[in-house]
């Protein structure tokens, strides 16, 4: 059984780069993170030890099919929309 699913995103208007990153909390809990990155996608401030401890956006969800729903969700829209639109619109 897969645990964990990364993608790679590089924001065609703002030409950001995120990483987006689904995992298993627990038994009936995952989590998808999206972290800024820089050219090489490391975190920003990479010399900061809790960097990749502290995400861009968090998002929950109770199912395996939701978590995977969610992280292509969030991959497709990180490569075409504005980020802090899409940032905002999760932290309501």
């Amino acid at each position: 059984m897969m645990k964990g699913l990364f993608n790679k995103v590089k924001n065609r208007s703002s030409r950001r780069r995120f990483v987006v990153s689904t995992i298993r909390k627990d038994e009936g809990r995952f989590e998808t993170a999206v972290f800024e990155v820089n050219y090489f996608y490391l975190p920003r401030r990479w010399f900061l030890p809790a960097r990749w401890k502290n995400p861009d956006l968090v998002v929950e969800t109770k199912t395996v099919d939701e978590a995977w729903e969610m992280h292509y969700h969030l991959t497709a829209r990180l490569a075409k929309e504005y980020p802090a639109r899409i940032f905002q619109e999760f932290c309501r």
